[in-house]
């Protein structure tokens, strides 16, 4: 519960804007003393000299970076709060450097009214370890039927409306739930999916697909749906997202769309930007997700999207089962895979490691695009920013082992994978909210006396 902080010996990592542009004054990549009142970041300077009373961190070695933003999280929680709720969800964003989630409403029951909104933001409130902003459904009962009263949600603090993992495909109701959110700048979250296309798919059309003689999911199931929705908000304007982008058909026409001025913005996740369908292990539920692993073809052009800004942020779809559905034949199993605690590391050894990004445009895509796409504040380090900090090192080689996930859940297709890059710690408001103890031993310590 602290309230006074000072970090010390770390290099300050700030992202670029949406538009590829220095955020901060604070230069990118310099060593900088970080000092922490008041839930806010009061000095930046070299070698701050320490005051009696404060924690101070050692960060050596280590980037000190505004905590990250995912647009994409299942809490669960309500009816189904044995695989995860607001407190262990929570507990998994903070390991992850994560501060800030947005909870889709696709819960049980669904986000799609005032009494169960109310219900969810009091649960926030009272068990959140991070800062939680909520979904609205768009329809009532996810049904793609009826809109659910999407004013009366906005003004109570839906941050976005989505009817995620059941498409519209109702395209007047689409229509209007377009205008009625534009009247308070929310953006739409799409999952793109024509359940006509890839009804009964357990994984992805193709030759993998073909040999474990399962049926697949084709990529115009997404693709179709990307297109029809791009046309519709043609004629109606307002702000559309894609959630989850994972078809090379689908890049191609979001980079049409933007290309024609049109507001469509994407994500895309660490699964599908790290792994294709011939990664997958036969059967194994772990890697059953939707949308499915993709074609490496795919994969290269999520890689690409990301790289020219076409895909604008990564989420991770974070969506935890329980074991026991998990145990079920592929077929019968639920799709996802948590994501919140290797999301981090998974990205940057692809995008930064690999030469393809700098350290600045990749936390971009973390942390200032996601807040721009959600209308909120974009984190940063700066004089009088909110405390919400990563301290990440970004050498840590580390291994993911599922039985130490501090989610509920434990259906990871990464469990048991070597790692390069390891948040250490997480401060939300001044308040460290997560602590590697077995990683980042004799980084803390308190200081009593006063410094001369």
């Amino acid at each position: 519960m602290e309230s006074a902080m000072l970090i010390k010996n770390g290099r300050v990592i700030n992202p670029t804007d949406a538009g590829g542009k220095p955020l901060s004054s604070v230069a990118s990549n310099q060593s900088l003393d970080v000092r922490i009142r008041d839930g806010k970041i009061s000095e930046l300077e070299n070698e701050l000299k320490t005051k009696a009373g404060e924690t101070i961190i050692d960060a050596q070695g280590c980037w000190v970076m505004p905590g990250f933003v995912d647009m994409h999280t299942h809490l669960r929680d309500l009816a189904q709060a044995d695989r995860e709720d607001i407190c262990s969800g929570t507990q998994a964003a903070a390991a992850g450097g994560y501060t800030t989630v947005v909870a889709m409403a696709n819960t049980d029951p669904p986000t799609d009214c005032a009494e169960i909104l109310d219900r969810v933001i009091k649960r926030i409130h009272e068990r959140a370890l991070v800062e939680v902003l909520p979904v609205a459904a768009v329809t009532k009962g996810l049904k793609g039927v009826e809109l659910t009263n999407m004013v009366e949600m906005s003004d109570m603090g839906a941050i976005a409306f989505s009817d995620d993992g059941m498409p519209i495909s109702n395209l007047g109701v689409l229509r209007r739930a377009f205008e009625y959110a534009r009247l308070h700048g929310r953006p739409i979250i799409s999952h793109p999916e024509d359940h006509d296309l890839s009804h009964g798919g357990s994984m992805n059309e193709g030759m993998q697909s073909t040999c474990l003689g399962m049926k697949g999911i084709p990529s115009a199931s997404e693709a179709a749906c990307v297109a029809r929705e791009i046309e519709v908000l043609r004629y109606t304007g307002g702000r559309l997202h894609f959630a989850h982008t994972s078809a090379k058909a689908s890049v191609d026409l979001i980079r049409q769309a933007k290309a024609q001025g049109l507001s469509v913005t994407a994500d895309a996740t660490p699964h599908h930007l790290v792994l294709s369908d011939a990664e997958m292990m036969p059967y194994d539920t772990s890697f059953k997700m939707n949308p499915p692993l993709r074609s490496a073809k795919d994969v290269e052009a999520i890689e690409q999207a990301l790289v020219e800004g076409v895909i604008d942020a990564i989420a991770t779809d974070h969506a935890p089962h329980s074991k026991l559905d998990k145990n079920k034949p592929f077929d019968h199993a639920p799709f996802g895979i948590i994501g919140l605690e290797t999301a981090f590391a998974l990205c940057f050894e692809k995008l930064v490691l690999s030469g393809k990004m700098p350290p600045n445009k990749f936390l971009a895509l973390i942390t200032t695009h996601p807040a721009k796409i959600l209308g909120i504040p974009a984190p940063q380090i700066s004089v009088g920013a909110r405390a919400n900090i990563a301290i990440v090192d970004p050498e840590m080689r580390w291994h993911f082992e599922i039985g130490e996930s501090l989610s509920k859940s434990k259906n990871s297709p990464f469990k048991g994978r070597a790692l390069k890059g390891k948040n250490l710690i997480t401060i939300f408001n001044g308040k460290i909210v997560y602590f590697d103890k077995d990683r980042a031993q004799r980084r803390i310590q308190e200081v009593c006396a006063t410094s001369t």
